[in-house]
């Protein structure tokens, strides 16, 4: 009867062993990430962070920081940090046209600090439009459906 018992414990434990590993597994599959263009969107998002203090009406106290960063770029720089580990939905352009749109961010008006993706050199920025519903089917579509 002890042998028995012995069996049976050895069993439990294997398999809540088993068990174990299969929801750790589980849960580190679930870790992972598909997120492309992270650096880049840090590179913009950081550039833009400290290009922000000498445009008037940016407000860097939003988000909200609740503990105290040395500066309010710096408190943008972190949120940003965390917020580009989605990655970009346009994907990522590469090197120059990463860099094309910092220099662009860098040295042009308030304009481009605030929306990048209205400027030339960022203009990788904006989402491909989807071909949804209201997409024009042919180019007798798009010449009914334009503005008058």
């Amino acid at each position: 009867m002890q042998r028995f018992a012995t069996r049976a414990r050895a069993v439990v434990v294997l398999g809540r062993t088993v068990i174990a590993i299969a929801v750790g597994g589980a849960i580190a599959a679930g870790c992972g990430t598909d997120a492309v263009g992270v650096e880049t969107c840090r590179t913009i998002e950081t550039t833009r962070c400290e290009q922000a203090p000498r445009c008037p009406g940016v407000d860097l106290n939003v988000p909200l920081h609740r503990d105290s960063p040395k500066t309010d770029v710096e408190a943008c720089i972190r949120f940003y940090r965390d917020a580009c580990l989605h990655g970009l939905s346009t994907g990522d352009p590469g090197g120059p046209a990463t860099q094309a749109c910092v220099n662009a961010i860098k040295t042009k008006d308030c304009d481009i600090v605030l929306h990048p993706e209205h400027d030339m050199a960022c203009l990788w920025l904006n989402p491909a439009p989807d071909a949804g519903v209201d997409a024009p089917v042919d180019a007798t579509d798009a010449a009914d459906s334009a503005p008058e």
